[in-house]
């Protein structure tokens, strides 16, 4: 065969071939279009029948590729129909929640068209929801079942399973709006990224330990939130909010609670004796969640925390708030165990934290301020779950600062737990320091003035309950000389007399005193039922100190 025909032969079957995808390429073409025009029927009539007329859907364009197995949709709408919710709540069919739903555009890539036709299994490559706006309207009906639906049963009658290697939407606007309260706000979110990795639903898939909500991953990403909190005078913020589950983690910056009211507003509606919060966390990162615990018992469990750099400080004003509320039975322990949620935290590591307590005086209308600056150190056992804490009840927390940013101080709390009588214990000690510093608080509330002196060493060894606190307290300090001052309407200075007999008469100048004798505090202290637990701690140190210095209670204007 000569080579003439040899290239006419070629051609034939190149023209054959050529007609043949021409053929199939039409076919797919028709094919698609009137799929675009089956397929948008059925879409809006499945989702309208599915929800028993609750919801529909709307849109300005649907595109098929039959091919490539990609579908888009643009400029969605998914409502939900009051008078249908109506008539599903009177049937008793009504669920808890309902949406509203925009998007600029959905798109689904690489759908296995074969796969769902023939082996009953919808595989799609990518699934992407562009400038997502959403409203969840919550509200809980008396005859829905606690237990969740299996999601396989929902679709295995059809399907065999319905996997999704990635679903992106990113900068969502979310409204939560819970009906169940009136006169509630709805909670907004503004810019939220959302990363899904290898979803799957198949009859396997809800039982895999390595999976949350059926995927490998999920990844949220929210770059800022602000609320007012409901029933209370405080914003919550932060500034970023990261979240992994594969990684098992969790980061938030700038994590802020702040008050809506100034101190002297906060003080004059304020009823139960609280101090003020102020609250600004740099970094906060959790590590080791136990996602499964979370999703089937409500749990939060993770291996520790750690929260890194910020200011915690409190205040009171004692011109409006009286000490006339029972604080007995609110130890840090006690209110960790009336928690709604249930939580379990191996460590809590803090470091960088500046704590500070201000109050103003009732008597001298004056600000004193203690601060603990660069507090650092862990807390262990964080829980209040009663099947971890039967195995070990004890919570610590050991802590070091430094007050003023001078002396620095340590001490190791314990817990127990499960004590109905809060019981605890606290051990320690401050180093050398002048005790000038301490000025900043006792002159605004006391109206004396330490001219002179100098710490050496304090240690303690205490133990406590919701009624009495008891132990062992030293202080070694030397050169000590105290100013009782003018009353602050009678102008500055100090009243000559009474702090001559103060500092030759009722107070030890040094530890060991004049004689060599070293003072040695057994304090046992009777709790005020209406001081907080913090307080409580004070006031039995301060007896320590009133024993060692050989000072009379009845002297000090306490």
């Amino acid at each position: 065969m000569d080579n003439k025909q040899k290239s006419h032969r070629w051609k034939i079957w190149v023209g054959i071939l050529a007609a043949l995808v021409l053929l199939i390429l039409g076919g797919l073409y028709f094919v698609s279009y009137k799929l675009e025009a089956m397929l948008d029927k059925k879409l809006k009539e499945g989702i309208t029948k599915s929800s028993e007329g609750l919801y529909s859907i709307e849109y300005s364009d649907l595109d098929l590729d039959i091919v490539g197995g990609n579908l888009t949709l643009k400029d969605i709408l998914l409502k939900n129909d009051s008078t249908a919710y109506i008539k599903l709540d009177s049937a008793k069919k009504a669920p808890n929640t309902r949406f509203e739903a925009r998007a600029d555009r959905l798109a689904i890539s690489g759908a296995s068209v074969w796969g769902i036709l023939v082996n009953k299994k919808i595989d799609i490559g990518t699934f992407t929801l562009d400038s997502l706006k959403a409203k969840v309207l919550l509200r809980d009906r008396p005859y829905n079942e606690k237990e969740e639906k299996d999601s396989y049963a929902m679709i295995k009658d059809r399907f065999r399973s319905l996997g999704v290697d990635k679903f992106r939407a990113n900068g969502i606007a979310l409204e939560l709006a819970d009906l169940n309260k009136e006169g509630t706000k709805p909670k907004k979110v503004k810019g939220v990224d959302i990363a899904v990795d290898n979803f799957l639903i198949d009859e396997h898939s809800g039982t895999d330990s390595t999976r949350f909500l059926y995927s490998k991953d999920i990844s949220l990403h929210i770059p800022g939130f602000k609320t007012n909190l409901e029933g209370a005078p405080y914003t919550f913020s932060f500034k970023d909010l990261k979240f992994s589950s594969k990684n098992r983690d969790a980061q938030i910056s700038k994590l802020s609670l702040q008050p809506t009211l100034s101190l002297e507003a906060f003080a004059k509606q304020d009823k139960l004796n609280k101090p003020r919060i102020e609250l600004d966390l740099d970094s906060t990162w959790i590590t080791g969640i136990n996602i499964q615990k979370l999703l089937a018992d409500k749990l939060f469990e993770a291996d520790s925390a750690h929260v890194v750099g910020g200011v915690f400080d409190l205040s009171k004003d004692k011109r409006y708030q009286l000490e006339n509320v029972s604080k007995v039975g609110q130890s840090p322990a006690q209110q960790f165990m009336k928690v709604g949620l249930q939580f379990s935290v191996k460590a809590v590591k803090v470091s960088g934290i500046d704590l500070g307590y201000a109050q103003i005086s009732d008597k001298y209308f004056r600000e004193g301020k203690i601060e603990f600056k660069n507090i650092w150190g862990t807390l262990k056992n964080v829980s209040n779950d009663t099947t971890v804490l039967r195995r070990n009840k004890i919570m610590t927390a050991d802590l070091v600062g430094n007050i003023y940013g001078e002396g620095r101080l340590s001490a190791f709390f314990t817990f127990d737990m499960l004590s109905k009588a809060g019981n605890h214990s606290y051990k320690g000690g401050l180093t050398a320091m002048k005790v000038g510093a301490y000025n900043r608080i006792l002159e605004p509330l006391l109206n004396i003035r330490l001219a002179d002196g100098n710490i050496e060493k304090i240690t303690f060894d205490m133990h406590g309950n919701d009624v009495k606190n008891w132990g062992k307290f030293t202080f070694d300090y030397n050169h000590l000389k105290v100013d009782v001052l003018k009353h602050p309407e009678k102008g500055p200075g100090k009243k000559g007399i009474l702090s001559f007999i103060a500092n030759k008469f009722f107070i030890n100048d040094s530890n060991p005193d004049a004689n060599g004798k070293y003072h040695v505090a057994q304090v046992d202290y009777e709790r005020n039922p209406n001081h907080p637990f913090f307080k409580v701690v004070w006031q039995s140190l301060l007896q320590g100190i009133i024993e060692c210095t050989g000072t009379d209670p009845k002297y000090l204007p306490l």
